[in-house]
């Protein structure tokens, strides 16, 4: 039976809005079963969202530390943005070539707070930003997430939610848009009731844009994102591959207020477990809705 996220989060959220519903699922059921049981497809295909949904984050650079807190952010379930300047070394980068990414930044969040109603959300770990081009004038970015900690935790209930990235994302703009890659991209995803899981990928993602002309390096317009590649799923004692795409490519809508910030598409994972293969589709139909079937 498919089941529906409703307005988990704000884009400041998207990144970690999936854990919400993950956290009440099985993902530990014995490794015996063939198959994937629905609590466990219901656990991959939140995750697959969640990680597809932080995708957009490495597509843009913004110049101020300050600023990249608006899409890093956790949920905004909780509320509020972080309130702290992330320390940028050095302060004033090199930019050999002059277009808008400098040759290399190191950018620190430790310390980044924040709260709202009952929640109080933090920030720890480092992302390095860096022009793999700095000798030509173009939007070439590569970013690498170091220990990369986005949590919320809910006062009322005293349970908290994380995720932890590590990996490298690489975008270069083309004529008709933006090329990105995940390269042993790891997330480490941390649940309410101590459950853990991992889902480390090598993903490609073509993003094109709504009209023509309007990429800017601070932001992304709306527009079509296709993924496709090859992860491995972790928890516990299971251990599952997956090769996901989309079909059709989701659409990513720039004026959303609540993530994952997709009104459209469809992700499709063929999942492996004990020789059997399961597919789970994850389906997005407005902003912050989407519905995770098994088949």
């Amino acid at each position: 039976m498919p089941r529906t996220v409703r307005n988990a989060s704000t884009l400041a959220a998207a990144t970690i809005a999936a854990l919400i519903i993950a956290a009440c699922t099985d993902t530990q059921s014995p490794p015996s079963t063939p198959g994937l049981s629905q609590s466990q497809a219901q656990a991959v295909g939140d995750v697959v969202a969640n990680d597809i949904a932080a995708l957009p984050e490495g597509l843009s650079f913004s110049g101020s530390g300050s600023g990249l807190l608006t899409q890093l952010a956790p949920p905004a379930a909780a509320g509020a943005t972080p309130a702290c300047t992330p320390t940028r070394t050095p302060a004033s980068p090199v930019n050999s070539d002059g277009d808008p990414v400098p040759d290399s930044v190191h950018v620190d969040f430790a310390g980044c707070t924040g709260s709202g109603g009952s929640y109080a959300v933090t920030m720890s770990g480092t992302i390095d930003f860096v022009d793999p081009t700095p000798s030509v004038t173009d939007f070439g970015l590569r970013t690498r997430y170091t220990d990369f900690t986005r949590s919320v935790t809910n006062s009322a209930t005293s349970q908290t939610r994380s995720t932890k990235e590590n990996g490298v994302r690489e975008v270069i703009a083309s004529a008709s848009g933006l090329q990105e890659t995940e390269t042993n991209f790891r997330t480490d995803h941390t649940f309410p009731n101590g459950t853990t899981a991992s889902h480390v990928r090598d993903w490609s993602v073509t993003f094109t844009p709504d009209q023509g002309g309007t990429i800017q390096h601070d932001h992304l317009p709306s527009g079509t994102l296709a993924v496709s590649g090859t992860s491995t799923w972790t928890s516990g004692s299971n251990s599952y591959s997956l090769s996901i795409h989309t079909n059709p490519p989701l659409h990513y809508n720039a004026t959303c207020t609540v993530g994952p910030r997709f009104d459209a598409g469809t992700v499709t994972a063929q999942v492996t477990k004990n020789g059997v293969t399961t597919t789970v589709t994850v389906t997005f139909a407005a902003c912050g809705h989407y519905t995770v079937t098994r088949s």
